[in-house]
């Protein structure tokens, strides 16, 4: 007997609809002068290089993450960061999310949003491995790998910093919005996370909303607040107000809303609202130059010694035991935090800099 594929919802047609009367960009080339593949495992991944790329040189990955029924070469023509390939030097992957029973890509990201047939793809594994290939193929800077989404890319942005500690610097997402329920997702690592929404999106509504379908989502101040708590921020934003020029144009049209100070090592929640704009604002490039400056403004933090000798989740008399102990000539101890080969001076300066009160 054929199997008889499930009937799309009011979900499918409403997005496609808005896809459609919403998009009034076309696919361009990038403007970097060189793109290369890559294959995870679900067929070529375009990426995107400096057109004077070294081998030996460490760069920054930044991975786009489409909307829901684009691709990663018409979100790229939408969003355009390979303007920045030469000119902020980096590594662009454009990956394609699955398609679903209507031919639509999408990513499997959060409840929310939009694995609609339940279709249940492992899009986080994928993603996870394709930045390992990405690393095999090129030299990444550990330290400095991001990813941009909207949409549907953006919520799966969200998961993959939830699922994967550590590994992301930063994202930025574009009308989206994390989990719901703010517990389930807790970042044991700090991450820079940076959120761009139009006030007047209909799609993902910037005051938070349900989907047909039934996934619901918080609103972009939620968003923010959410991931503030997780990166260990205080309770209100800083005490500082900016704008920034999104739309050419429009001036400083947008305004910034930022956890920052009080945050974490490596963490950090940034809000910029562009007012009376939708789910695809007219950006030019504008969203390229600012996004990617922000992001690789931001790498992780230089892990620093573990000044933890014996374990206890504290430095105290016990590991300076440890380390007076070893003092002199040892190659390969644990308290020789600088390598050298010696237990010193350094060293000890290290401990009693990390000493737990």
């Amino acid at each position: 007997m054929e199997r008889k594929r499930p009937r799309p919802t009011m979900t499918t047609w409403i997005t496609m609809a808005v896809v459609v009367l919403a998009s009034p960009f076309s696919i361009r080339n990038a403007v970097s002068a060189e793109s290369e593949y890559v294959d995870a495992g679900r067929g070529d991944v375009r990426i995107v290089r400096p057109s004077d790329f070294d081998p030996a040189e460490p760069l920054p990955l930044i991975m786009l993450l489409h909307a829901y029924a684009y691709s990663g070469e018409i979100e790229e023509a939408y969003l355009q960061l390979s303007s920045q390939v030469d000119a902020q030097r980096f590594i662009l992957c454009l990956p394609n999310g699955r398609r679903n029973f209507t031919g639509q890509r999408y990513w499997n990201a959060t409840e929310a949003c939009c694995d609609i047939f339940n279709q249940s793809p492992d899009d986080s594994g994928y993603l996870r491995g394709l930045v390992d290939v990405v690393g095999a193929a090129y030299a990444i800077d550990p330290r400095r790998i991001h990813l941009v989404g909207h949409s549907n890319g953006g919520f799966m942005a969200h998961r993959m910093i939830c699922e994967h500690d550590g590994l992301f610097a930063g994202i930025a997402t574009l009308a989206s919005a994390t989990y719901l329920d703010p517990d389930a997702c807790a970042l044991e690592t700090p991450v820079h996370v940076l959120q761009v929404h139009g006030t007047l999106d209909v799609v993902v509504l910037y005051n938070g909303g349900c989907f047909v379908s039934g996934g619901c989502y918080p609103s972009a101040v939620e968003t923010q607040r959410y991931v503030a708590a997780d990166n260990g921020c205080g309770a209100a934003p800083d005490p500082r107000a900016g704008s920034i020029d999104l739309v050419p144009g429009g001036g400083e049209e947008s305004t910034i809303s930022t956890y920052a100070s009080t945050c974490s090592a490596g963490g950090s929640a940034e809000l910029w609202t562009v007012p009376g704009a939708g789910h695809n604002p007219p950006f030019g490039t504008r969203f390229a130059e600012e996004v990617v400056a922000w992001l690789l403004a931001r790498p992780a933090p230089i892990p620093g010694p573990d000044a933890d000798l014996n374990g206890d989740s504290r430095v105290s008399a016990a590991d300076l035991g440890i380390l007076l102990a070893s003092w002199g000539a040892c190659t390969g101890c644990a308290a020789d935090f600088d390598g050298d080969g010696t237990v010193a001076g350094f060293d000890l300066g290290v401990l009693l800099g990390e000493w737990t009160p």
